[in-house]
This record gives structure tokens, C-alpha cells and sequence, in this order.
């Protein structure tokens, strides 16, 4: 039987083994994890973090800063479940809460997104980080006025929130504030200055507004720990390429500009064919559609318009919208998501496998969707007699949407097709678009969206005009009246706004389209 002594130091080295303090050292992890998870080290800061919850799998702060080291990963469905656990265990913690909606959003699920955030904002009325999660649900939604509003909010409630000048920034440019846009661009500059997104969306204003040496700054931008390599490098190029339009130095601009879409287009080249085949066949139907459509008129005179401004990107639909928006009455929706969230909540109800587009909508389920959308667009529409909608993809959609929805009105937008295939060709896209980024796929894209607008304008003559982009800024009263006239608006007291004017954009390239669409 060993002495006391002996037993005694036995246990003294074994204590020596375990931590001083558990809870403080498990503390001590926490904080080495969000450390290495801000200097951008996520997969060191995810390994301390599953470590330490093999210990204590209940440890709601690791929980919580392992769903953010999957969410920096842009892994948001792996973030989820461990957001969702710390929020579970403590549903009175609004910072996980606010991050919990931030990934419900990038998830999609923007209804439970606004959920959790209202259930963070009843916890902490007054943080900046809730009303900046709410303007990306905005935004998310293209309400962006409410967007721009939460972002000022933000900001006043927080000014160290430097990176919510970047969604304050892409809204007003949405809304066509630009001077306030690029206001926006230039503080996150002083905080950012290497970050490509931020050069990048400056480089897409109008040239008088850019107070900053763009070409000096994008020597100076870096990749950041969770940008993609390609993602980085292809923005740069789209940046120099727009840096240098706007410096006039078009032949310098072309080069960039062809090795950023060289970049991005191996992506996409299997969508675009899969996508062309589908757009032909959309168009052979249109074609062969029989007789001429008016489209069901509502039963009830206090129903809104829905009235679609429908043209290839970069074709004018926002410049027209703007102008349509001149007449009183009239609330500009912009890409708004209402007819999918209808269709989809449609498909939910019926029990069917979850769809967005009305086009796979079962005749049998018209009156529910028409009834899901009325609903939404008395909300959104509000007091206004017509709400616009310039989502380009319901080209695809649009005889189904004339059968389903009661006083659906079209306006289609053209313009010249060089411009329109230069402007495209410029534009780095968030998502979709998968044609924009060759110029061949991108002038067959556009020569399609234009036949499907002449088909679909025979077959619905009574409830769609076609507007030239050229002809409305030459005479932008005229085009207000062809508007005025299809959605039955009283144009008095109306005061024709000042329009940009891109026409010609793609003169100074015209040598070198054609050369390249001849290789």
C-alpha cells in the first residue's frame, strides 16, 4: 500500500494533465476559432471548432462560430444545421439569430428568413447587424427601396458596418440614384480598397461620377480568403476592361474584356446548349399557338395592372420602367419574384415537388396561383393601379401568363442588337445569363428574344406594345403614350423625365465584334 506522500504527488501529476479551468479553457478555443476565422484560416478555425464539440457538443458559441466558418465558405447548407442547434439551445441569442436568417436567405427560404430576423429584432431592436440582414432580404426580394432604407439604418445604428455600403450601393443604382450609389462605393473604398467587387461595381457608373483612379486601385486589389481564384481574376478583368471604355481607350479595352468572358465561359458553355434547345422549342410553340390571345380580364375594376417590361438584358426594360413610372399610379416593381413565389407556393400547397416557373403550372391549378399572386400584389401594388415587373425570363412565360393572370399587360423592349450584345458582353453577371459570356451564344440569345417578342406581339395585340429603345429616347413622350395607352393611364399633369442616352455604345468595337464572331 503506497504512503500518503506517494498517493498525494500521484495526484498531483494527474491534475497537472487536465485543464485549470475547463470552462475558461474551452473559452480560450472559442476565441482562437473566431480569430482564425476572421484572419480568413477557415479550415484551422473548423477543426478547433468540431474538436472542441466532441467535448461539449451542447457548446452554443463553437456552434454558432462553426456556422459561420461554413457560411464564409459559402457552404450554406452545411452551416445551417449547426446555426439552427446554437439557436435551438438559446433561442434568445439574436446575434445567432441574425446569422441564422442571413443563411435561410442565401438558402432561399426568404419567408423564414424574415421570420427569424423579426424574432432577433423583437430580442435587440437597435442593432445595426439585424437591419442590415434586412436589407438583404430586401434586396433579395428587389424592394429596394425598403432595402435602401434598412441600409441606412444600418449604417446610422452602426457606421463600422462598412460593408453594408456595397448593398446600399447596388440598390440606389437599382433605383437610379447614382450620385448616392457611388457615394456609397467610395466610403467602402476608404475601408476596402482592395476589394474587387467594390472596383468593379464603381466601374459600372456613369464615368462623371468615378472619383477614383480605377486602373491605379486594381494593381492594388487582392483575392480575398474566400473568393475563388477565377471569380477574383475575371472581375478584374471586367473592371479594366470597363475602366478603360470609359477612358475612350476602346482597342485597350478589348483585350480584358475577351479574357474575362474566356474566364467565366467554360462554366456555362454545357447551359448554353441545353438552354438553346429549350428556347426553340419555346419558340415553335409560340409560333404555333392558334388564333389570337386577349388575355382573362378581372373581375374586380380595384385589381392592379400587372404590367411586364420584358426585353433582353441591357436592352432599356429599366430605362422604360423609369419612364412608365412617370405617369401617377404607377409603382415600379422592378425584377420582383411575386409570380414565383406564387407558382411555387402553388406547387407546395398541391403537394407537388416545389416549381418556380408557370409554365410547368397544371392547367387544373390556375385559379390557386391566380389567388396566391392576387394576394401578393395587393400587398406590394398598394394604392398603385399598375406594378411593373422587368424580370427578363417570363419572355418564356408570357401566353401562360396572359391565360392565368387577370389585366396582364407587355411591353417589349428592343434595341439595336450590337449595342445590346456589347452591353452584355461587358456585364459580369451575379448569376444566370450563362449566354452573356460568348459573343456568338450571346447574339443567337438576343436574335431569339427578339422573334420571341414578334410572335408574341401578334398573338396578343389587344394586350402588349413594343418599344424601341432608339425611338424612346429620340421621343420619350410618344413611348409614355404607347404605355399610357395599353394600361389605359391618364397622361395630364405628367412631366416627361430626362432619359440617358447609350445609343451607339458599341460603334467604336463594331471592327472588332465582327472579327471576333468570324473566328
Amino acid at each position: 500500500m503506497p504512503s500518503t506522500t506517494t498517493a498525494r504527488s500521484s495526484r498531483d501529476r494527474k491534475q497537472m494533465k487536465q485543464p485549470a479551468n475547463p470552462l475558461r479553457e474551452a473559452r480560450n478555443q472559442l476565441e482562437r476559432a473566431e480569430q482564425l476565422r476572421q484572419s480568413g484560416k477557415l479550415v484551422q478555425a473548423q477543426k478547433l471548432c468540431e474538436e472542441v464539440l466532441k467535448r461539449h457538443p451542447d457548446y452554443v458559441g463553437m456552434l454558432h462560430t462553426l456556422g459561420l466558418v461554413h457560411a464564409d465558405k459559402r457552404d450554406y447548407a452545411k452551416s445551417l444545421p449547426h446555426l439552427v442547434q446554437a439557436a435551438m439551445l438559446n433561442p434568445h441569442d439574436w446575434k445567432t439569430l441574425t446569422v441564422l436568417s442571413g443563411v435561410y436567405l442565401r438558402l432561399g427560404a426568404r419567408e423564414m428568413a424574415a421570420r427569424t430576423l423579426e424574432q432577433a429584432q423583437q430580442i435587440q431592436p437597435q442593432d445595426g447587424n439585424i437591419r442590415a440582414t434586412l436589407g438583404e432580404i430586401y434586396r433579395d426580394d428587389r424592394e429596394y427601396e425598403a432595402a435602401a432604407d434598412a441600409y441606412r439604418k444600418a449604417l446610422e445604428l452602426n457606421p463600422s458596418l462598412h460593408e453594408v455600403q456595397s448593398g446600399l450601393g447596388h440598390c440606389c443604382t437599382h433605383l437610379g440614384r447614382h450620385e448616392e450609389a457611388a457615394k456609397a462605393f467610395s466610403n467602402l473604398a476608404k475601408h476596402h480598397p482592395g476589394s474587387i467587387n467594390m472596383l468593379y461595381s464603381l466601374s459600372q457608373l456613369p464615368s462623371h461620377l468615378i472619383d477614383v483612379d480605377l486602373l491605379s486601385l486594381l494593381d492594388k486589389a487582392v483575392l480575398e480568403p474566400s473568393q475563388e481564384r477565377g471569380h477574383f481574376e475575371s472581375s478584374v478583368a471586367f473592371t479594366r476592361a470597363s475602366a478603360l471604355h470609359t477612358l475612350k481607350r476602346y482597342d485597350e479595352a478589348w483585350t480584358p474584356l475577351l479574357d474575362a468572358n474566356r474566364l467565366v465561359f467554360p462554366e456555362h458553355e454545357k447551359t448554353v446548349e441545353i438552354d438553346t434547345k429549350i428556347q426553340n422549342i419555346v419558340l415553335d410553340g409560340v409560333k404555333q399557338n392558334a388564333g389570337v390571345m386577349k388575355g382573362p380580364e378581372a373581375e374586380n375594376d380595384g385589381i392592379p395592372i400587372s404590367l411586364f417590361v420584358l426585353g433582353p438584358s441591357r436592352s432599356g426594360k429599366t430605362t422604360t420602367e423609369f419612364l412608365i413610372s412617370s405617369i401617377a399610379g404607377v409603382k415600379r416593381g422592378y425584377e420582383n419574384r411575386i409570380l414565383e413565389n406564387a407558382v411555387r407556393h402553388t406547387f407546395q400547397t398541391a403537394g407537388l415537388p416545389t416549381r418556380d416557373w408557370i409554365v410547368e403550372l397544371p392547367p387544373a391549378l390556375d385559379e390557386m396561383c391566380r389567388n396566391f399572386y392576387l394576394k401578393e400584389l395587393e400587398q406590394r401594388a398598394g394604392t398603385a393601379n399598375v406594378f411593373t415587373n422587368t424580370h427578363p425570363g417570363h419572355i418564356t412565360s408570357v401566353l401562360r401568363i396572359a391565360s392565368v393572370l387577370p389585366n396582364a399587360r407587355f411591353v417589349f423592349v428592343k434595341r439595336n442588337l450590337d449595342d445590346v450584345i456589347l452591353r452584355i458582353f461587358m456585364k459580369k453577371y451575379r448569376e444566370g445569363n450563362s449566354y452573356a459570356y460568348n459573343l456568338a451564344a450571346t447574339r443567337d440569345y438576343v436574335t431569339w428574344y427578339y422573334e420571341m417578342i414578334d410572335a408574341l406581339a401578334e398573338k396578343l395585340p389587344h394586350i402588349s406594345t413594343v418599344v424601341q429603345y432608339e425611338d424612346m429616347i429620340v421621343d420619350p413622350a410618344g413611348a409614355l403614350k404607347a404605355a399610357a395607352d395599353l394600361c389605359d393611364l391618364d397622361l395630364s399633369d405628367v412631366t416627361v423625365p430626362t432619359l440617358g442616352d447609350d445609343r451607339g455604345c458599341s460603334d467604336p468595337y463594331r471592327d472588332l465584334i465582327a472579327a471576333e464572331l468570324s473566328n
